[in-house]
């Protein structure tokens, strides 16, 4: 698999700020700290639910341009229409 020429953003009309979606993005390590901790509490619970994430959501357009920035490449992006049933933020 090459190189992508750009990378696709899906939809810039929504009802947000720059017209891209938000969402709520973690570091990976956290992510599996979590898991490992939620596994290790099953041993005292029979049920649990969290919702990860850290309350502060960025836009597709945000996340691109911290991209830019910290690899000091172009990253072309593609305007693309939206796809179905996704929602502005989460």
């Amino acid at each position: 698999m090459g190189r992508r020429q750009s990378i696709s953003i899906f939809g810039e009309d929504y009802d947000t700020p720059d017209g891209t979606c938000i969402r709520d993005y973690i570091h990976v390590a956290d992510l599996a700290d979590a898991h490992i901790l939620a596994l290790n509490a099953l041993a005292t619970r029979d049920k649990m639910i969290y919702n990860l994430g850290n309350a502060s959501g960025f836009s597709v357009k945000q996340v691109i341009g911290a991209a830019r920035r910290v690899t000091g490449h172009p990253i072309p992006a593609e305007i693309k229409p939206r796809r179905p049933a996704i929602p502005r933020a989460s």
